[in-house]
C-alpha cells in the first residue's frame, strides 16, 4: 500500500496529501518524521507557515507510518479540519 494514497475523513498521509490539503485551507495540523530531509518539505513547510498550521514531530517515519495505521514508512501526515 502505497502511503501517499491513506487518507480518511480525519486525516491524509504522504507528501502529495498533505500538501494538497494544506493548499485547499483543510489541514489543522501536521506530523513531520524526525528523520526526513527537510528540503523535501519546503512547500509544505512554507504553507503552513502562512496558514499558521501547528506542526508537531514524529521520532521516526516508520513510528510516523504505524501511528496511522499503515504499513509502509511515512515522512508527513496532517489531520483534517472537521467538517471539511
Amino acid at each position: 500500500m502505497s502511503n501517499e494514497k491513506v487518507h480518511s475523513n480525519q486525516y491524509v498521509v504522504g507528501l502529495k496529501q498533505t500538501l494538497k490539503a494544506l493548499k485547499e485551507h483543510r489541514a489543522e495540523s501536521i506530523v513531520i518524521a524526525q528523520d526526513v530531509q527537510i528540503h523535501l518539505l519546503t512547500d509544505v513547510l512554507l504553507q503552513a507557515h502562512m496558514q499558521q498550521v501547528p506542526i508537531e514531530f514524529s521520532e521516526s517515519r516508520r513510528e510516523l507510518g504505524n501511528r496511522f495505521g499503515i504499513q509502509v514508512k511515512a515522512m508527513i501526515a496532517a489531520y483534517l479540519k472537521h467538517g471539511l
